[in-house]
């Protein structure tokens, strides 16, 4: 909760604005998407479909970068100035160990920036295993026993693949019915809203894959239709996964091997459209992020392979389908 109101409180102070209720005034609609993204390193999602038929209201969702926190923006033309934020915290979006939970909790609450807890968690992380591990090479070495899969190609927004148990999933065409059908291990707090219904040109929140005692991935359920929809009945379009240092799986695999290296992916993919570089003050921890692109025909927001490293070692994928 000291998260959530940072970043509601921050928002407000770098507007301009006195207030800290969820309506808060903005010079114009994109100053808060440049906000919410630069400036508290959440991910714009997508949009409504353009707004509606009379182009009078709109709706942005945002996404923490950890996955833990989503911030719903709603616009409207009689009021083109000001915002409603609706935000939903996530608190176990990220988590893979009791150790690294209790970590990022002691990281968020002695730091006074959102950003600043982000990074002071992660950089706890990446030195432990530093010091658990001779080499980074070797962090990754046998923390997952799942085989990359498909035809070699690591980015194909044809066909965006994984694998759970060996068996295909695609994203925009496997629904979350389909996923469980197939017996996909989900966590069963989870299951329990897989048929709630998901408005249209909405993305449900993360539904949880169990890898082990806690670890997991999350898949997101996406529908691009004009009426409201079951989520079970909805594609999946999104997949998002930490890969832990600290526990072997063998459930989730991908077209690409888990324990390849910057220079392997740029082999096989070619080089990214964006490129970000990180460095931490002592030098211990850095980080480098991939995206591979593929614009949407309806949606700003188009699909899109993510990859971050930490410390040159393969640590967090995204992977997103926008039709």
């Amino acid at each position: 909760m000291k998260r959530l109101m940072a970043l509601i409180l921050g928002i407000a102070m770098l507007l301009g604005v006195t207030s800290c209720a969820k309506k808060v005034e903005v010079p114009s609609k994109s100053d808060v998407r440049k906000v919410v993204e630069e400036e508290y390193e959440m991910e714009f999602k997508c949009k409504s479909q353009d707004i509606s038929d009379d182009e009078k209201e709109a709706e942005w969702l945002f996404l923490s970068k950890d996955g833990s926190l989503e911030v719903t923006v709603t616009w409207n033309a009689k009021n083109p100035e000001e915002f409603e934020f609706d935000e939903e915290e996530h608190p176990e979006a990220t988590e893979t160990d009791a150790t690294e939970s209790e970590t990022e909790t002691e990281a968020t609450e002695t730091t006074e920036e959102t950003t600043e807890a982000t990074t002071t968690a992660t950089t706890t992380e990446a030195t432990s295993a530093s010091s658990e591990n001779t080499d980074n090479t070797d962090a990754t070495d046998g923390t997952t026993n799942a085989p990359a899969q498909g035809n070699g190609k690591y980015v194909n927004f044809d066909e965006m693949n994984f694998y759970i148990n060996g068996q295909k999933f695609t994203l925009g065409k496997t629904t979350l019915q389909d996923m469980i059908d197939a017996g996909v291990p989900f966590k069963e707090e989870d299951l329990g809203d897989a048929k709630n219904n998901l408005k249209p040109n909405y993305q449900s929140a993360g539904f949880k894959i169990v890898l082990g005692e806690y670890y997991s991935a999350q898949v997101y359920a996406f529908n691009d239709t004009s009426e409201g929809k079951p989520i079970n009945e909805c594609y999946i379009n999104e997949i998002y996964f930490p890969i832990s240092d600290r526990q072997e799986q063998d459930i989730l695999s991908f077209d690409f091997p888990l324990t390849m290296t910057m220079d392997d992916l740029k082999a096989n993919a070619g080089d990214p459209d964006k490129t970000s570089h990180y460095d931490s003050d002592d030098s211990d921890y850095y980080s480098d992020t991939f995206k591979y692109e593929s614009e949407s025909e309806r949606y700003i927001s188009g699909s899109r392979y993510e990859f971050q490293f930490t410390n040159s070692v393969l640590r967090y994928i995204y992977i997103t389908y926008m039709p």
